[in-house]
């Protein structure tokens, strides 16, 4: 990836920035250039240029689009273990950013609340789990609100489409 000044790029849990600069900074006493990052919530990053392109990556592609679309319409085998034990999956998903792996917290946690609100009693996922739930929601509807050029309430509109696709 170039990580031209004006790229939109994913920064994995932080969501889409914008390159604002590239420029050589002195890190720890040595000259490095590194990349500045305007992240949409206004949040500011400055990484070394080895270290963004390790971590930053392009907006989802069409391709893309089709993996998140196929996760988002088929019920997967979920796991019987507890959040606390499923958590760490989980977050590494969220972390690394990818929006089919977004796709597949958001189609478990989808799945998971159908199966609370089928069993009554419960109908919500537990508050930790709820928060990364909605947290990968909302990264996943703003990359596909920008690559599709929409409204992210179109976006979300789309995710629920999917969802409700099911085979």
């Amino acid at each position: 990836m170039k990580l031209a000044v004006g790229d939109m790029v994913v920064y994995g849990t932080h969501g889409i920035g914008r390159i604002r600069a590239r420029e050589t900074q002195v890190v720890l006493g040595t000259k490095r250039e590194v990349v500045v990052l305007e992240l949409s919530d206004g949040l500011t990053a400055t990484l070394p240029v080895e270290r963004a392109q390790e971590q930053l990556r392009p907006i989802l592609t069409e391709t893309d689009m089709r993996r998140v679309k196929q996760v988002l319409k088929n019920d997967s085998e979920l796991s019987s273990d507890p959040w606390l034990s499923r958590r760490r999956d989980v977050l590494a998903k969220l972390t690394a950013g990818d929006p089919a792996q977004l796709a597949e917290i958001v189609s478990d946690g989808a799945q998971r609340e159908r199966a609370l609100q089928a069993k009554g009693g419960k109908t919500q996922l537990s508050p930790g789990e709820r928060e990364i739930f909605v947290q990968a929601r909302r990264l996943l509807a703003e990359e596909i609100a920008l690559s599709r050029g929409i409204e992210q309430e179109a976006a979300d509109a789309w995710i629920d489409e999917q969802l409700s696709r099911r085979a």
